[in-house]
């Protein structure tokens, strides 16, 4: 009863372009539904994983902003495809 009646309300809110499912790699909300994007997102995680093992391995402030920083850049020029 509780999750159908989130549910419900969410479905009031939502606006219509984001209900609609059907990946568009030319919309700019449904081509984060489409296989190649999920698998961009897919090596950009990765790249995070990477980037947060070294940073372990390496415990210093500079190179973890500096690292964080451009890891950060990476994921954003990976993604942002347009």
């Amino acid at each position: 009863m509780g999750f159908s009646l989130i549910w419900f309300y969410l479905q009031l809110l939502l606006p219509e372009w984001m209900r609609n499912i059907h990946p568009d790699s030319d919309h700019f909300y449904r081509r984060k539904l489409t296989p190649a994007y999920k698998d961009r997102l897919r090596y950009a995680y990765r790249i995070w994983l990477g980037s947060v093992l070294l940073m372990i391995a390496l415990p210093s402030p500079p190179v973890i902003i500096g690292l964080g920083l451009f890891t950060t850049f990476l994921s954003f020029s990976l993604l942002d495809e347009h």
